[in-house]
């Protein structure tokens, strides 16, 4: 853990004269120097947090326990709560048996006093469940989140809304609120955090949980997070403008690793296609490195196909053909991993 210099020692240094007078800028110009020094030596990379949360016990005997951990080992609250969303996703796994299920939950109580004392035992409860048994659904994942930064005098609260898993899913502006992330206060301001989706994914054939840590589900650029998460609320979009459920509906489909990695969509933007066989899909991603391999994959065919990519300046440009007549599912891929899903009508 990097040590923490103090203000005291250097303010008695810096009580120098030069011709008799005090050298007061020197001293503010040396304090705002110092200021971004101590600042360098008490924060973390995100990658060196999740290097040391990778090192931490697979167990703790309850979530206080790991919040006065992280306040021992972190300084800065981002590092904290980053320490925090890291060793939930690295040793909390997706219960498979609850997937698609709906858990009412109901309270007995005579005031309003006493429902919202019912609901933190409810949270803690779960939280603690969370931790012990290490398995969870999303509510779990939020809300062990939750108490976490609670403990660490961070606000945080938890965010339901509907979540774009599937390709099969483009185009559907109802879907149901089926998932829950979390919204986290630092420095003062919002950010964006999925750590159901950081865990890793399921395999809906076997019903399986692969466990995958996916960190760029902290802190996503809420324009990107918006192409999977539709908040209840919609001021958890956070985003400069309106966005509605249909255009939510309607856009590609985007896999984990799209996620942070800063490409941008320039078309087609609308994971609905529709074109005559024959004709080909064009296609234009910003900020591809020229050395990743690009293929594609339609769902009806048994197998996939390199693209011939052309770069110009940071944009790479690509088509895709059609030969067979229907209703298909395109997936793209970059290093043989899926990054954007589309629907497709060939006809």
């Amino acid at each position: 853990m990097a040590s923490k210099l103090r203000f005291p020692f250097y303010l008695i240094t810096l009580k120098q004269k030069i011709n008799g007078h005090m050298a007061i800028p020197f001293r503010y110009q040396f304090l705002l120097v110092l200021f971004f020094t101590l600042l360098h030596f008490e924060s973390f990379s995100q990658t060196k947090v999740d290097e040391l949360i990778s090192k931490y016990p697979a167990n703790f005997s309850s979530y206080e326990e790991l919040a006065d951990k992280i306040k021992t080992d972190f300084n800065t609250d981002e590092d904290k709560v980053r320490a925090a969303f890291a060793w939930i996703a690295m040793n909390v796994e997706y219960k498979t048996k609850g997937v698609n299920k709906t858990q009412k939950i109901r309270f007995s109580y005579t005031s309003d006093e006493d429902l919202q004392t019912q609901k933190d035992q409810f949270r803690r409860d779960l939280a603690l469940e969370t931790i012990k048994s290490r398995k969870a659904l999303c509510e779990g994942y939020a809300t062990l989140f939750q108490e976490i930064c609670n403990l660490l005098n961070i606000e945080c609260v938890i965010i339901p809304g509907a979540a774009k898993r599937f390709v099969s899913e483009i185009g559907n502006n109802k879907l149901p609120s089926n998932h829950a992330w979390n919204a986290v206060k630092i420095n003062g301001k919002w950010k964006l955090a999925d750590i159901t989706w950081a865990a890793g994914s399921v395999d809906y054939a076997k019903m399986e949980f692969l466990k995958e840590y996916t960190p760029a589900y902290f802190d996503n650029d809420p324009k990107e997070f918006a192409m999977k998460h539709y908040p209840d609320n919609q001021e958890w979009l956070l985003l400069n403008k309106e966005f509605t459920r249909e255009e939510f509906a309607l856009q590609p489909a985007i896999f984990n690793e799209f996620i942070g990695k800063g490409y941008q969509i320039i078309s087609p933007e609308n994971g609905l296609i529709s074109i005559r066989k024959g004709n080909e899909i064009a296609f234009s991603i910003a900020n591809v490195p020229s050395s990743i391999p690009i293929a594609y994959h339609f769902k009806s065919e048994k197998f996939g196909q390199l693209v011939k990519p052309i770069l110009k300046k940071n944009i790479v440009n690509f088509s895709v053909p059609t030969n067979r007549k229907g209703n298909d599912e395109l997936i793209i891929y970059f290093e043989n991993q899926p990054v954007l899903g589309y629907k497709i009508t060939v006809k």
